[in-house]
């Protein structure tokens, strides 16, 4: 006999994987809704060179804490068990770029020493993460869905683990940002 708590009608919010999706989806939109106010405060108002300054230290914060460690965690949680699939395999190769690339944007912000010259990377940051998290969201946790018999709740508790964890270490190495 079936536990009652094991019983669920596919497809439906009761669903294991229909769960786990939307704990991964409100991460991510946690994570952009936290990024674009950011990004337009350097962007796009203009602010006198203090002001442009500080917003450029929050947005460097930003990206090089929660941006980095949401890409550390989704690696090790979700590409990292799609990446032996055939079936994924080169989605995950070019997830992994696109990731290498936004990192690459984040550590070339980090580097700048001038708010105005820095519009551009953020900006581009945010198109780039935007862009990315709309593939893992419509493209791979469907694939891991079917690839995981079943265990993409187990996928996405691993990831906010992970995510957890890493939040954990900052605040312990004193590396912590305000939207921690």
């Amino acid at each position: 006999m079936t536990l009652t708590s094991e019983v669920f009608i596919q497809a439906t919010e009761t669903d294991p994987a229909i769960q786990a999706r939307a704990v991964i989806r409100g991460g991510q939109q946690r994570l952009l809704a936290a990024l674009r106010p950011k990004v337009a405060l350097l962007t796009e108002l203009d602010l006198g060179t203090d002001a442009r300054e500080a917003a450029l230290a929050t947005l460097t914060d930003f990206c090089t804490g929660p941006v980095r460690r949401y890409l550390n965690a989704t690696d090790r949680a979700l590409y990292t068990p799609a990446a032996g699939s055939p079936e994924t395999r080169l989605l995950i190769r070019a997830l992994r770029t696109a990731a290498t690339a936004l990192d690459q944007d984040i550590d070339t912000l980090a580097s700048m020493d001038n708010a105005h010259r820095a519009k551009a990377i953020a900006q581009s940051i945010e198109a780039h993460l935007t862009t990315h998290l709309a593939v893992e969201q419509t493209v791979l946790l469907p694939a891991l869905a079917e690839l995981s018999g079943g265990k993409l709740a187990v996928l996405a508790a691993n990831f906010t683990t992970l995510i957890d964890v890493e939040r954990l270490d900052q605040h312990r190495s004193g590396r912590v940002t305000p939207d921690d």
